[in-house]
């Protein structure tokens, strides 16, 4: 293969695992491109939806493992089926009244323009909406997740600034909008200058792997610290608008509707965009542990900055108590946090606390306000545990 790059090295990997030489899969590559070598790894039984449209990434597995949490594991959710996309035919077109130069690319084209790799989370919207019902005791409408809906990965794709300048900006550009191939045409609008931030990207790699079918291949928006239903998946058109755009995404759902909100007419209340603080412990839910001393482990993660802190509550949220932060610690993206103990017989409860570098923390239950979709739960979560000898 002529071109060394990381989409290279993830190209060779997924043609291996369809079972291709490394020598076919160069041949295919030098003398038909990129797209025809997916197109047969596809063939090959590759790249195609594997996981169910909504689940939670079990935070158990990454007890005691890597930062990143593998493709394999990581969360999913859309609100159609994962379209199979035919890469060979599929384009992504720029255009709309905000540019000067509408742009068509084909797969080739666009592995092959500037890229930037940024190690960030994806998180759901909805992540944590579970506990409206448990702990406020009026439930939310829609999947009635824990904190699975949370992971890292290492993105790689074109800084959607690399393709708007290419577009041709003009003065009055306003909104940019990606929006999906999928059945139900996923699209929602971002501001400008957050389509011009350095590390919101078209990405194209997931975990130095292709981005899976379930994530979004050929290309998925990725805008890091939003809202997870904002990287829109299997992208094929980005429309960018001299005015502001209204869609489902931003006006009926993806908003916060309940009683301590008032409606932002065209929507029903104020649009979600930033995520909030949270933190979640790699046990079980509910856990068991056995008595004497114990090691626990979690996340914590901020879409405003690195995490300065996690705190601990083995008493309800009566007391406190620091525990150790695991490098690497990254912004808008998370940190691994460990804490010891001496486990006693009987029920309890651990209730990490986390704080970013920039003071925003999580808050108790009771400040909690209740919205009718369950997004931006930020409250701290008590975990359930029983102390039981083995």
């Amino acid at each position: 293969m002529g071109q060394e790059n990381s989409w290279v090295d993830a190209a060779l990997k997924l043609a291996e695992q369809s079972g291709m030489s490394r020598d076919e899969a160069s041949k295919v590559f030098d003398t038909k491109g990129a797209s025809a070598l997916l197109a047969e790894c596809t063939a090959r039984g590759a790249l195609k939806p594997t996981k169910p449209m909504i689940a939670e990434m079990p935070f158990e597995v990454m007890a005691g493992k890597g930062y990143l949490m593998p493709n394999s594991v990581f969360y999913t959710f859309a609100h159609g089926h994962a379209p199979t996309v035919d890469v060979g035919t599929w384009r992504l077109k720029l255009g709309g009244d905000g540019v000067e130069k509408p742009l068509e690319l084909t797969y080739d084209q666009l592995i092959n323009l500037p890229s930037r790799t940024v190690t960030r989370y994806l998180e759901c919207a909805g992540n944590g909406r579970a506990f409206y019902d448990l702990f406020l005791q009026e439930k939310a409408m829609g999947p009635q997740w824990h904190l699975g809906g949370y992971g890292i990965a290492e993105w790689t794709g074109v800084p959607f600034s690399e393709l708007l300048s290419r577009a041709g900006l003009k003065k009055n550009a306003r909104e940019v909008m990606p929006a999906g191939v999928d059945s139900q045409t996923a699209r929602r609008p971002m501001p400008l200058d957050k389509a011009m931030a350095d590390d919101t990207l078209l990405v194209y790699l997931m975990n130095r792997e292709i981005l899976p079918a379930d994530h979004g291949f050929p290309a998925r928006a990725f805008l890091p610290g939003w809202v997870g239903s904002s990287s829109i998946k299997w992208v094929s058109e980005v429309i960018v608008s001299t005015e502001p755009i209204h869609v489902t995404m931003n006006t009926t759902s993806y908003v916060l509707i309940g009683p301590d909100y008032q409606p932002e007419p065209p929507a029903k209340g104020p649009v979600i965009t930033t995520q909030v603080v949270k933190s979640a412990c790699c046990l079980p839910w509910p856990a068991t542990l056995q008595p004497g001393d114990q090691k626990v482990s979690g996340y914590a993660w901020s879409p405003f900055g690195k995490i300065a802190h996690v705190d601990l509550s083995l008493d309800g949220g009566k007391t406190f108590q620091e525990a150790t932060l695991i490098e690497p610690n990254i912004e808008r993206a998370g940190v691994r946090w460990e804490f010891e103990f001496a486990a006693r017989p009987g029920n309890m409860t651990i209730t990490p606390r986390a704080t970013d570098d920039k003071g925003n923390t999580q808050w108790d239950v009771s400040r909690q306000k209740w919205n009718q979709l369950g997004y931006l739960f930020g409250a701290m979560v008590p975990h359930p545990v029983k102390v039981v000898p083995s």
